[in-house]
């Protein structure tokens, strides 16, 4: 089975003032369709930089990202916007990613417009509600503000905002780390959910190790730009 997602020999480096950093070493990895796999490291170690490449959010200055054996990122290579449907990030900051003057609905609905994926915004509309309970959230959040719901809350909106196109690979870049301990465990359910009943791939980037282990069926620690299996995963 050709994996859903392939990163080959990537090498990033940041260039600063007075230094350069080399986040990402030459760096290579392979997901099947529903695999759960977990990246960890310390701050500042490359995590949020795997997720910006595989995103097309940045170029890598060596290497290739293939999603389903086409050639999606690299250095000489544009991301193609087709795949950005395909391919969804769910950031670690739900509040910066919401606009703090669109309300909920309005926001979960616009990618559906964007990407052409209904025609009437009734229908966006009813899409709207099924994906609100599909994260466990009641009908009235449809009219608040970002401002009006808690961060729990806000994160499950924006997954939910991730899932109305329909991904295949969802990459949650430190997503519950914002969150108390009980809206983790909701989180974490919800994403448990997803992949049992869609199938979809997931790279679970975090810190916490306890967690990514009680949640990925594998576990890849970066350090030094280097990303390794993790033993007793």
């Amino acid at each position: 089975m050709e994996p859903i997602i392939q990163i080959k020999n990537v090498t990033k480096t940041f260039i600063g003032k007075d230094n350069q950093v080399e986040a990402l070493k030459g760096i290579s990895l392979d997901i099947n369709k529903g695999d759960i796999y977990g990246i960890i490291g310390m701050s500042g170690a490359g995590k949020s930089t795997i997720a910006r490449i595989i995103c097309g959010l940045i170029r890598p200055e060596y290497g290739d990202i293939y999603f389903k054996g086409t050639h999606i990122v690299g250095a000489e290579k544009t991301f193609q916007k087709e795949f950005r449907t395909q391919i969804q990030l769910i950031p670690q900051q739900p509040y910066l990613s919401l606009d703090p003057k669109q309300k909920v609905g309005s926001s979960i609905m616009e990618p559906l417009f964007v990407h052409k994926l209904v025609k009437q915004k009734k229908q966006a509309q009813t899409c709207a509600y099924q994906l609100l309970h599909s994260v466990r959230l009641e009908r009235d959040i449809f009219t608040r503000y970002p401002g009006q719901i808690s961060g729990g809350q806000a994160q499950r909106v924006v997954i939910a905002r991730a899932l109305a196109v329909s991904p295949e690979l969802i990459i949650a870049d430190e997503s519950t780390s914002m969150l108390d301990v009980s809206a983790q465990a909701q989180v974490i359910q919800i994403y448990k959910r997803l992949i049992k009943e869609q199938n979809v791939s997931f790279i679970f980037i975090s810190h916490n190790l306890p967690l990514v282990k009680a949640f990925c069926s594998k576990v890849y620690g970066l350090q030094n730009g280097m990303l390794s299996l993790m033993k007793g995963t």
